[in-house]
């Protein structure tokens, strides 16, 4: 598992607008200079640098810090110090110098900006230094992972400054774009990607797992789609994902979210993990430090931050749902009972406020690593074939094709022994929206998922008009000159 990584794991790399290296566990390759590639090396480089943000903890804890946080399934929790910080958040007074804030909107920056990179130096290189790998191909994986950052600003923060070139250090700051514009783009980026994409049965899943493959862009632009209510979009990128019979629902839920679930049928995307013998800080490193964040404070190496709350474990019982909840909910005592197996005596687990951490980024003795923290082999899931489902049911539900849409939601729910639903209408989509809160429970959906379809008031509590989206960090306002116009704070 861990040699594939190395292989397969595109390498932590570090870009700055001039220059790129990589991993330093590996024998050093050089340094690749922006600008007029001179050999394959350097490609492989570029490319490396810009997958290496999806592995940073800056562009990813957003994930579970606004998307679980800010709904009702999770509170930041950890030591008194880290529940303060998200205290206002967590009442939707979003304050515009937050530290996630600013690492969401920068960090995601800097990757659109190493994905620019790519495509302007690749797109004018000489076709013939590509003989190991196909130049056009790494163009469509930069694509994919500039449109994936777009995404991840806009349903974040709405409309956005939207850069599709290469910025130099005096660059001309952008006025945010129209939301439209920035979905645009979006789109396009995801739809070239996917024309030159390989399929999964092209690929050598030893060697190439953790890339980009076309069943991720068709993947994505379903979610895309969903979100800017283009359902028969949606229904064409799923359709074309389901014909590449590349993928499958796997039998066991909780098995996709162990170390020996990954990449497997269901995955479409996922970032690999690994333990860096000589990187270990917070912020450079190849594992996924999500897994310190979330596991028991004191009782082990973790910070025990993004507590589960009751709410969800109740929504699980309120649907008979045992099956998803033991693989999503882990309860203190069942934490501390596990620990006491593995070392005997422990110490105490504190700053417990829920009962509950998450499973899913829980692991066990013997699988973690004690010494280095932030390094956890635990890959990092971006997309599973159970959102294509439902991404795909809702968009048939609210097209008039109900039947398919049942079809849909009752392959996940038999998959958790759940029984079908034949419901209509309205209570179809409610059952719908219930699918997916249970299927993704500490996934990162469920704030956004409720704010999309407008349902912010009548679930989350004490929610706030123009609390959908998150404020532009303070710092972005004041540089701009007034470029940049701020999201209007939140009322009640």
């Amino acid at each position: 598992m861990k040699t594939n990584k190395l292989i397969a794991g595109i390498a932590l790399a570090v870009l700055t607008s001039f220059s790129s290296c990589v991993d330093l566990d590996l024998e050093p390759l050089g340094r690749a200079t922006a600008g007029k590639m001179e050999n394959e090396e350097q490609a492989f480089l570029r490319l490396a640098a810009v997958y290496s943000d999806m592995k940073d903890f800056r562009y990813t804890w957003s994930t579970i810090a606004f998307g679980d946080v800010l709904s009702d399934d999770a509170t930041y929790s950890g030591s008194d110090n880290d529940a303060a910080t998200f205290t206002l958040m967590e009442n939707y007074q979003y304050p515009a110098d937050h530290n996630e804030i600013l690492n969401k909107y920068s960090q995601t920056y800097q990757c659109i900006n190493k994905a620019n990179l790519v495509i302007r130096d690749f797109g004018a290189a000489d076709k013939s230094l590509f003989k190991t790998y196909n130049r056009d191909q790494m163009i469509g994986e930069a694509k994919f992972i500039r449109a994936y950052s777009y995404f991840e600003l806009v349903k974040t923060f709405g409309a956005v400054p939207l850069y599709t070139d290469v910025l130099e250090l005096d660059h001309k700051r952008l006025g945010r774009s129209k939301v439209e514009d920035v979905y645009a783009a979006i789109e396009k980026d995801l739809n070239e990607a996917a024309a030159i994409l390989p399929s999964k049965k092209d690929i050598d899943m030893a060697t190439y797992a953790g890339r980009i493959t076309k069943g991720a862009a068709y993947a994505m632009l379903t979610r895309v789609c969903l979100y800017e209510k283009k359902y028969d979009q949606v229904k064409d990128a799923a359709k074309k994902l389901f014909a590449l019979n590349e993928y499958s629902l796997v039998d066991d839920y909780k098995f996709q979210f162990l170390l020996a679930g990954e990449h497997c049928s269901e995955s479409i995307l996922e970032v690999n993990m690994y333990d860096s013998r000589t990187l270990g800080a917070w912020n450079v490193n190849n594992g996924n430090r999500h897994v310190l964040m979330s596991m028991p404070r004191n009782l082990t190496i973790g910070f025990g931050v993004a507590q589960p709350t009751k709410s969800l474990a109740e929504a699980y019982d309120k649907a008979g749902d045992k099956i998803r909840k033991q693989a999503t909910l882990l309860s203190s005592q069942e934490a501390v009972e596990i620990e006491k197996a593995a070392y005997g005596e422990v110490d105490p687990l504190t700053g417990d406020r829920t009962g509950f951490y998450n499973r899913k980024l829980y692991l066990k003795p013997g699988e973690r690593e004690e010494n280095r923290g932030n390094n956890q082999p635990l890959n990092h899931k971006l997309i599973r074939l159970a959102e294509v489902y439902l991404n795909y049911a809702e968009a048939c539900a609210l097209t008039g094709d109900e039947k398919e849409a049942r079809t849909y939601i009752n392959k996940v729910r038999n998959r958790a022994k759940l029984a079908d639903i034949a419901s209509t209408g309205e209570q179809l989509f409610e059952d719908l929206m219930n699918e997916r809160h249970l299927e993704f429970g500490m996934e990162g959906f469920r704030f956004f998922d409720v704010v999309r379809v407008g349902w912010g008031p009548k679930v989350f509590k004490n929610f706030k008009q123009g609390a959908e989206v998150l404020p532009i960090p303070q710092i972005e306002i004041d540089i701009s000159k007034g470029e940049i116009v701020q999201n209007p704070a939140p009322k009640s």
